[in-house]
């Protein structure tokens, strides 16, 4: 939770503390309609707390998808080396690699005949 969300959720107490107090020493005092909306406005508050506890969490759980994702990108960029790596020392010759598969060096395991399609 951020240090601006610590510091609303403590607003917030303060306020509600402070409505609830004033709902107490107001009771029989003033009109009952009176008294009820000031306890109707003490519970805003509560709504304030749980609002920033909701958004500290999903924070929290954005936070964790994206080093999970980074996670998974570092290994699709490993594997994806990893691959290209491969396939170049898959490549015979340098000559099979440089005439687009139609040639190979005379010492070459993989010679083929040109016309064949083996």
């Amino acid at each position: 939770m951020s240090r601006g969300s610590r510091t609303l959720i403590v607003m917030y107490v303060a306020v509600a503390l402070w409505l609830s107090f004033c709902t107490v020493r107001t009771w029989g005092t003033v009109p009952l309609w009176t008294t009820l909306a000031m306890a109707v406005a003490s519970l805003a508050p509560v709504t304030g707390v749980v609002r920033e506890t909701v958004i500290a969490d999903e924070r929290r759980a954005v936070a964790v998808l994206r080093e999970r994702e980074g996670r998974r990108a570092a290994w699709r960029d490993a594997a994806a080396a990893a691959l290209a790596q491969a396939e170049v020392e898959a490549a015979c010759c340098e000559r099979w690699w440089t005439s687009c598969a139609t040639e190979h060096d005379l010492g070459c395991a993989h010679r083929t005949s040109w016309g064949t399609t083996a």
